[in-house]
């Protein structure tokens, strides 16, 4: 009987292991502030057709405001209108098997949070800009110079 050596997840070299939870490399962590273009340049973004239902067309309009989109490549869209047809099908025909279709083509993009954490997708708020911070800075300063002569 031949030996096969198979390789045990700690003989593994340690490029291979994640060294903490937050070095993952199967861990996506998207930017809302990192609006952009694909790797081939600008993707335009399909517009909702305006013979579906409007819940299919709200579906698929709030796709071009996650924050996921911004990844979303030609295929993505293509996917999302196939999604959205599918959504508009089952609003017409109460259909559970559309439904479900429509339930997994819209895991696969991302559309829930429990979509994006089970695809280890974390969408990050941008800093707000504080217009205001420098005036805010030196009144603190002002009160503190003039809490202090009061002791």
């Amino acid at each position: 009987m031949p030996s096969h050596s198979t390789k045990k997840p700690e003989g593994r070299s340690y490029g291979s292991k994640p060294t903490g939870p937050g070095d993952d490399p199967r861990y996506i962590h998207v930017s809302r502030s990192a609006r952009g273009a694909s790797s081939n340049g600008p993707v335009n973004t399909p517009q909702a057709d305006p013979k579906w239902k409007p819940k299919a067309r709200s579906w698929f309009n709030s796709l071009k405001l996650s924050g996921q989109s911004v990844f979303f490549e030609p295929s993505d869209w293509a996917t999302a209108v196939a999604a959205a047809d599918a959504y508009d099908v089952f609003l017409r025909t109460f259909n559970a098997s559309i439904l479900a279709q429509f339930t997994r083509l819209s895991e696969r993009l991302g559309a829930t949070v429990a979509d994006r954490k089970r695809a280890r997708i974390e969408l990050e708020e941008p800093e707000p800009d504080d217009i205001d911070e420098d005036e805010a800075d030196d009144a603190v300063q002002g009160w503190h110079g003039r809490l202090s002569i009061v002791k």
